[in-house]
């Protein structure tokens, strides 16, 4: 199984709630939208975890 929002190709999607009127919480929901090499330039929304996929990445970690 690979964990799509570790992967370089991956943009991990957010879905919006709200608690109260004057806080918001975003939580991923399931999915991530793919750009991968195999896709030729396009992106396409993936259920997040994949049982194999050849071009994942590592993302790298941004130091901040």
């Amino acid at each position: 199984m690979i964990d799509c929002k570790t992967c370089a190709h991956a943009t991990v999607l957010y879905v919006r709630g709200k608690e109260d009127r004057h806080t918001t919480v975003y939580a991923p929901f399931g999915k991530v939208c793919c750009s991968g090499p195999r896709y030729r330039g396009r992106s396409f929304i993936v259920k997040d975890c994949r049982a194999a996929c050849a071009d994942y990445e590592k993302k790298e970690r941004r130091a901040e």
